[in-house]
């Protein structure tokens, strides 16, 4: 194993050096995968399949590294490819389902919108959050079909609740950049059934690092016109400005929650997240701070000015039923 090492260094060392070609200067990356068998009559179809998985496993971890298979590696495998399975499966049998997080006013704690994001119903382990599938989705190319299914639900939810007099004013539908760029989606869009205005899409930061991307800039205004609003999630993690901003033109920003989370103990923190807040201000875009963990972050932020708090200070996410409950019980302590 030593000496197969070492030959890998010496390989992607030497793959790195320039290469001068026709007065240009090229460089190059290698990744390395490398499967042993110390036992005798091993199958070279299999040693070659398994040099493969750590291939990939080399380069999922950056340019110009190497990996050795392994029993662990093989392990993960398996299970990925378990996980795989089993997500499409729970597409086929609509296993995917929204929850809902409440969005709340600062000054008056009414409920001011609800955000639907993705859990999966798995049959065996439970509702499951983002972190168990988004990764191996990303990878089978389905998320597109995880948001499809989202929207049309919450779209449907936020029907019932307006029939039985829920006072939800808004309903917010994280979307993907892969199915913000796909060409049918405002086709789609423009065949669903929802009330102007009551509909929001959140987009985060990094979808518009490229602004060369014509396509998905004119879903966008495609998007506003059917009477979606833009949300912009997770900001001040370093992609969009104020420039961006501007040429957006979102209705709604969410200052990500590793930026609100240190605002109790950091005044460095406190002066960035309240200079978001008065950038938002200024372009007359409405702000809602995530990860709302305590009280005291509550308390800060409102003496900060933002008008909106998204946290389990307030609520967990959950079902359609129990939000309808949450908000009836809230309105009976107000009346009582």
């Amino acid at each position: 194993a030593g000496y197969l090492a070492g030959l890998a260094e010496r390989i992607i060392a030497a793959m790195r050096e320039p290469v001068r070609y026709e007065g240009h200067e090229c460089r190059f990356g290698v990744s390395v995968g490398i499967a042993t068998e110390p036992q005798r009559g091993c199958d070279p179809r299999r040693l070659l399949v398994n040099a493969d998985i750590a291939l990939y496993r080399a380069k999922s971890r950056g340019r110009n590294r190497y990996q050795f298979f392994n029993d662990a590696l093989q392990a993960e495998i398996v299970n990925t490819k378990r996980v795989a399975d089993e997500i499409l499966s729970g597409l086929e049998q609509g296993q995917f389902v929204a929850y809902y997080q409440p969005q709340f006013d600062a000054e008056t704690l009414e409920v001011t919108g609800v955000e639907a994001l993705a859990r999966w119903n798995h049959p065996t382990e439970g509702v499951l959050g983002p972190d168990a599938f988004l990764k191996v989705a990303e990878e089978l190319n389905v998320v597109s079909s995880i948001d499809r299914m989202i929207l049309e639900q919450a779209i449907a939810d936020f029907r019932n609740w307006s029939e039985q007099g829920v006072p939800i004013p808004k309903v917010s539908v994280n979307v993907s950049a892969r199915r913000l760029s796909d060409e049918e989606l405002i086709g789609g869009l423009g065949r669903l059934d929802f009330k102007p205005g009551s509909l929001s899409f959140e987009l985060v930061e990094s979808i518009f690092l490229d602004d060369n991307d014509e396509h998905i800039g004119w879903n966008v205004e495609q998007i506003k016109e059917l009477g979606i609003d833009i949300e912009i999630d997770d900001f001040g993690t370093g992609y969009a400005s104020i420039v961006s901003l501007i040429k957006l033109k979102p209705r709604r920003l969410k200052i990500d929650r590793q930026l609100v989370m240190p605002i109790t103990a950091s005044p460095a923190q406190r002066h960035l997240v309240e200079s978001i807040i008065e950038i938002g201000k200024s372009l007359g875009i409405e702000v809602i701070a995530e990860g709302v963990e305590t009280m005291e972050h509550a308390r800060v932020l409102r003496q900060l000015g933002c008008r909106g708090l998204q946290g389990y200070a307030f609520a967990r996410p959950m079902t359609s039923a129990a939000l309808t409950a949450f908000v009836a019980a809230r309105r009976w302590r107000k009346a009582s």
